[in-house]
């Protein structure tokens, strides 16, 4: 079961998920067999810890299920009554917060420009090169998340309201003047214009 642990940047205390005590050796730990493991490696200490607390604040802001296990605690984990896709899981801190905060902190390293993001679904209206050419209304459902698949898997499934851990963008039209036109559900998958 995963906890709340500190992390130390100069004289300040930083809280953070972790497995252990040690949120630094658990996440050095973590990706030490990870793919990654080189670009997690090439930063110090500090950047390591950064990157950490950065991924602890995202997930602070989230809205999850359950309640927190102390109403006056600091953190929203540990959670009492949380479910993982509308299933029952300990009170506590399940061990995926602490991993998706780590794959977080990586991603982050990676790319600081996730912390603007909303969504991670693509917005292109459509591409083309010569006379071929192909348009898109709204993304695949099940592709648009607002964090990297990866910690998508991890963590989605807690959120507040989460059966399945994934958002889906309603389809829109946009016209000229600017207005959106919603489609159904049923209208979605039409092919043929309406009569």
């Amino acid at each position: 079961m995963g906890q709340v642990s500190t992390l130390t940047i100069g004289s300040t205390n930083y809280d953070v998920y972790a497995l252990t005590a040690d949120a630094l050796a658990d996440a050095n730990a973590y990706f030490a067999a990870h793919l990654y493991a080189a670009e997690w490696n090439a930063q110090d200490s500090t950047g390591k810890k950064k990157a950490l607390i950065t991924a602890f604040r995202a997930i602070e802001r989230e809205i999850w299920s359950g309640e927190k296990l102390v109403p006056s605690q600091a953190t929203q984990w540990p959670r009492t009554g949380a479910t993982k896709n509308g299933e029952a899981v300990a009170d506590g801190v399940p061990d995926d917060i602490a991993i998706g905060e780590f794959e977080l902190a990586l991603y982050l390293l990676k790319d600081a420009a996730l912390l603007t993001k909303t969504s991670t679904a693509s917005n292109i209206k459509g591409v083309g090169a010569g006379s071929a050419r192909v348009d898109f209304f709204y993304p695949l459902p099940g592709s648009a998340t607002k964090w990297p698949l990866p910690v998508n898997d991890l963590l989605a499934g807690y959120l507040a309201g989460s059966a399945t851990g994934v958002d889906i963008i309603a389809p829109y039209v946009g016209g000229a003047d600017s207005s959106e036109s919603d489609f159904t559900s049923l209208d979605a998958d039409r092919s043929d214009g309406f009569a």
